[in-house]
């Protein structure tokens, strides 16, 4: 009962689409299904590496001679620097995403300084030296979203700007 009154509300097209779905559903809910785990595979990859610099950092200030119990943020930064290229190596999968971004990143130094702020970075390490709980922390995906969008706006600007040339 509800079938036929669904098509005749979907029309032609969305009859077509809706017999083609069924005549595939196996591939397409293959194809679907695929993608989902690709894609939670490149979160946690994110998450996985996010959690290695804290940690990195936090040991490298812990064990290091020219930082004293006053430890910042700022010092750390400037001193022990972020371990970029050993969270590319130690990382096992080759993608990264933002948590809930719909398409992935390859696994570069550039793009995981795109989506991490070296400032959370250094806080989150700071925090974990005074016993917080790693597990918990997480990067922020509203000012990764917002990293995103300016580096997109910046490219759009400048592309407008050669055009305008």
């Amino acid at each position: 009962m509800i079938g036929p009154f669904l098509e005749a509300l979907i029309g032609d097209v969305g009859r077509a689409i809706l017999y083609f779905y069924q005549a595939n559903e196996l591939i397409i809910n293959s194809i679907i299904l695929v993608y989902g785990l690709f894609m939670f595979l490149c979160w946690n990859n994110l998450l996985r590496i996010y959690r290695f610099l804290i940690v990195e950092m936090a040991k490298s200030a812990h064990l290091s001679d020219e930082l004293n119990r006053k430890k910042s943020n700022k010092k750390i930064r400037k001193i022990i620097g972020i371990p970029w290229d050993k969270a590319i190596e130690v990382s096992p999968f080759p993608y990264i995403a933002r948590i809930g971004a719909l398409s992935p990143k390859r696994k570069t130094i550039e793009n995981l300084q795109l989506l991490f702020n070296e400032k959370d970075l250094a806080d989150k390490a700071l925090k974990a030296l005074q016993g917080a709980k790693i597990q918990r922390m997480m990067p922020s995906n509203r000012e990764m979203l917002q990293r995103e969008m300016d580096q997109r706006k910046e490219k759009q600007a400048a592309k407008d700007k050669k055009q305008k040339e």
